[in-house]
């Protein structure tokens, strides 16, 4: 996909400057989940390397510790900006989604120091280990662009579709379930007293994703109908990976017993969603049933 070179960059600064407006809105849970240093780290790369595409555009040709910088080096780092990226996008979404997992699970309602400097060290090798398998892959092909006219060939591939593909699938089926009339076997699936109490989490989990994320899910599906080409390096971004930890979260308040503590809030990695029927909902489900047994108790002594 030809790219002239200053739509190029007037699209990574626009990038940069979305990345950094979403992270300094979101800055108080930026700090608690492996999502938000990874959110960082992208503002920071897409920064950097949008002010270095800037300046080789401007000045041409100069030199930096020996190192030549010419104008082909523009196409040059963007295409692999665009595979390194592509190669990012399953990683990412596992990592983020074993992440909420634990992170929900766990007994501490604060993110520790260690788990701070873990989370850094794990966005650091993640990039690391990307831009080497990247370059280590034997299909991994760069072509020059046409300077003349000032075009580059950038990728197209579509790595967040296919995780958008997943995400749609499991929303599917998880919906399905909570609103499916089989009692017989959603009992052989949960054998606990609070098997009720799960499926009104499922619903409202979903339906809070849902309605805050509605647009943006309409967007991803109606782009690819379009054929509407995205590069690969823009596919990637802190809304992306803020949509993909809305989705996580949600499964995994789904997936664990909630209790009515209010501390337990200060788990929450997402800002975008409000989760906080997540943490009273319990008390309302038990509440509700010991007034049915009161109830029921009061029309036997009445009979």
């Amino acid at each position: 996909m030809e790219t002239s070179i200053p739509s190029l960059l007037l699209v990574l600064w626009l990038k940069s400057l979305l990345n950094w407006l979403v992270v300094v809105v979101q800055r108080h849970y930026m700090t608690r989940s492996f999502s938000g240093f990874f959110c960082i780290s992208l503002a920071l790369i897409d920064s950097l390397l949008s002010f270095f595409l800037v300046a080789i555009f401007y000045l041409e040709d100069f030199s930096i510790s020996g190192w030549r910088f010419t104008r082909y080096h523009i196409c040059l780092l963007a295409q692999i900006a665009c595979f390194i990226y592509a190669v990012l996008h399953w990683p990412v979404f596992l990592l983020v989604g074993l992440d909420n997992f634990w992170t929900l699970s766990s007994s501490s309602t604060q993110t520790s120091w260690k788990q701070k400097l873990t989370y850094i060290a794990g966005v650091c090798l993640l990039w690391i280990l990307a831009a080497l398998y990247v370059f280590w892959e034997p299909d991994f092909v760069l072509f020059l662009g046409d300077f003349e006219k000032h075009q580059c060939q950038l990728f197209s591939r579509s790595p967040s579709s296919q995780v958008l593909v997943a995400l749609l699938l499991t929303v599917t089926c998880v919906i399905l379930y909570s609103y499916a009339p089989f009692e017989k076997w959603r009992v052989r699936v949960f054998l606990h007293s609070t098997q009720q109490s799960c499926l009104v989490c499922l619903r409202r989990a979903m339906h809070s994703f849902l309605s805050t994320w509605a647009s943006f899910l309409v967007l991803m599906i109606i782009s690819p109908l379009l054929q509407i080409e995205m590069h690969t390096h823009l596919q990637l971004n802190v809304i992306w990976l803020c949509f993909v930890n809305s989705f996580f979260v949600a499964l995994a308040l789904c997936g664990r017993s909630i209790s009515s503590n209010s501390k337990k809030s200060d788990t929450i990695t997402d800002g975008f969603c409000s989760w906080y029927f997540c943490f009273t909902y319990g008390a309302d489900e038990r509440n509700y049933g010991q007034q049915s047994n009161d109830r029921t108790q009061v029309k036997t002594v009445n009979i």
